[in-house]
């Protein structure tokens, strides 16, 4: 219940700055069964421009996000883009963190699988991230 709370709460810089106070909340998040509320709540934190040093430092936070694409599951593939798309568009780092990590490996095999079943949902997503990836 609290994992569905907790994004309502950091839509505001106030809100994601109050999160990142609580210890050790990411390695909380990240044990979380509940992928898509800790996608939406990820996504919300990285519009806090202060917030990246220590997104993009934590040792899990990359590779679950990079972990959580899968054609197989839409939404949170969606939400995983989008995360990947405001990190890079608002850090100058977090682009050559998410290369390092394997995110071309990653999207070069969505995209061949998206050449086979595409949805428009992740395919809009996917292309905006590749015109700030490349």
């Amino acid at each position: 219940l609290w994992l569905k709370l907790i994004p309502h709460g950091t839509y505001t810089a106030f809100g994601q700055k109050m999160v990142l106070t609580i210890p050790n909340i990411l390695d909380v998040l990240l044990e979380s069964p509940h992928k898509y509320n800790v996608l939406i709540l990820i996504r919300n934190l990285v519009f806090n421009v202060k917030s990246h040093p220590k997104l993009l430092t934590h040792n899990h936070l990359i590779d679950y996000i990079l972990a959580s694409i899968s054609i197989d599951r839409p939404k949170q593939t969606v939400l995983a883009l989008q995360v990947m798309l405001y990190f890079i568009k608002f850090s100058t780092k977090a682009k050559s963190v998410f290369r390092n990590k394997g995110a071309g490996q990653v999207l070069g095999k969505l995209e061949l699988q998206l050449k086979d079943n595409s949805t428009d949902e992740i395919s809009a997503n996917f292309g905006q991230l590749l015109e700030v990836y490349s």
